[in-house]
C-alpha cells in the first residue's frame, strides 16, 4: 500500500526556472527509484523548464503506463480565447517535450498575481464559472482525460465543488495548512478524488534528525499524516534523491491514526492566525502530532 497514492512532482527536482544551478542527477535518479518502486503517477509544469528530465528519466527508466498530471495556470478574468490558448498551449508544450500522445489529466491553477481583477477572487460565481470553462476547453481539446481544479482556498475550494466537468480537486495539503481535510466529506459527497500536495511544504515541516534515517518514516511524520485519511487519493510531493524517494514511501506505508487528521484540521480552524504557520502564533504542526506518532513498522524496501 502507499505506493499507488504517491505523485512524484517534479517542480525543483532538477535545474529549471525555479532552481537554475541545481545538479539535475540527483532528481534524475529519484525519479527512476520511484518509477522503480512502483509510482505511476508524475506532476509537472510546463512553465517551470523541468519536463525534459522527466522524459530523460523515463526513457532511461523504461517506464511504462506512467501518467502525467500538467499544471496549467490562468488568470481567473482570461477572456475564453484566452483560456482556449493558453490550455492548448499547456497541453501541446507538455506532450511534445515529455513524449506522449495525450495526458492523464491537466491541474487547472488560478494565477493570483495576473488576475486583474482582484475583487473576482472573492466571486465565488465566477471562479466556478472559471473551472468549468477551463475544464470545458481541455476536455474538448481532446488530448486531455481528466480535468482537476487545484483550489488556493476554502473559499476557492467551495466553488470548485459547484463546477462542471471537473474530475478532481486539489489544494496544498500538510500539517502547517491542514484545511482541506475539513472538506473530504463534501469531496467524497460529489464523488471526486481529492490531490493532496506539498505534504512537506518544500522542505520546512521535514524533523530535523542528528541520525541517519535513511529508510525510516518516522523522520517524515509530516507525510505520515497526509496519507492518515483514505479519502486522500493522491499525494504529490517532490522527491531529490533515491534515500528521500525510500522516506517517503516508507511514511506512506505507515499513515498515523485517522484521528490525528481531524485533531489538526480542527486546532488550525480554532487558531488565532488567519494564516498558520509552522512557527510562530503557537502553532506548532509537528509538536501537535507527537501524540500520534507511535513507533514507525517498516513497510517492505
Amino acid at each position: 500500500m502507499g505506493v499507488d497514492r504517491l505523485c512524484f512532482g517534479t517542480s525543483t527536482f532538477v535545474s529549471g526556472r525555479l532552481r537554475p544551478g541545481k545538479d539535475p542527477a540527483p532528481g534524475i535518479a529519484a525519479l527512476r527509484s520511484a518509477v522503480s518502486a512502483g509510482v505511476r503517477l508524475v506532476h509537472s509544469n510546463p512553465k517551470l523548464g523541468t519536463q525534459w528530465a522527466i522524459r530523460s528519466a523515463l526513457d532511461s527508466a523504461r517506464a511504462t503506463r506512467i501518467r502525467h498530471l500538467v499544471k496549467a495556470e490562468l488568470p481567473l478574468d482570461a477572456n475564453a480565447a484566452t483560456v482556449r490558448a493558453s490550455v492548448m498551449r499547456a497541453v501541446d508544450q507538455s506532450c511534445d517535450t515529455l513524449g506522449v500522445q495525450r495526458l492523464h489529466a491537466v491541474t487547472v491553477e488560478i494565477d493570483l498575481k495576473r488576475t486583474h481583477d482582484h475583487a473576482m477572487l472573492m466571486d465565488s460565481q465566477a471562479v466556478a464559472a472559471f473551472y468549468t470553462a477551463v475544464a470545458r476547453e481541455a476536455l474538448r481539446y481532446g488530448r486531455v482525460d481528466r480535468v482537476i481544479a487545484y483550489c488556493h482556498s476554502p473559499a476557492h475550494l467551495t466553488a470548485a465543488l459547484q463546477a462542471k466537468g471537473l474530475s478532481g480537486v486539489a489544494a496544498q495539503y500538510n500539517v502547517a495548512e491542514p484545511w482541506p481535510a475539513l472538506f473530504l466529506d463534501r469531496i467524497e459527497g460529489r464523488g471526486l478524488p481529492f490531490v493532496g500536495m506539498s505534504p512537506l511544504r518544500r522542505g520546512a515541516l521535514v524533523r530535523p534528525s542528528g541520525h541517519d534515517e535513511s529508510n525510516s518514516a518516522r523522520s517524515l511524520p509530516a507525510v505520515r499524516w497526509a496519507a492518515a485519511d483514505p479519502r486522500v487519493a493522491t499525494i504529490v510531493t517532490t522527491m531529490s534523491s533515491p534515500t528521500h524517494v525510500s522516506q517517503v514511501i516508507s511514511a506512506l506505508r505507515d499513515p498515523l491514526p485517522l484521528a490525528s487528521v481531524r485533531h489538526l484540521a480542527t486546532a488550525w480552524l480554532a487558531a488565532a492566525s488567519p494564516r498558520p504557520l509552522p512557527e510562530g502564533n503557537g502553532w506548532s504542526p509537528l509538536d501537535r502530532l507527537e501524540p500520534f506518532c507511535l513507533p514507525a513498522q517498516e513497510g517492505p524496501s
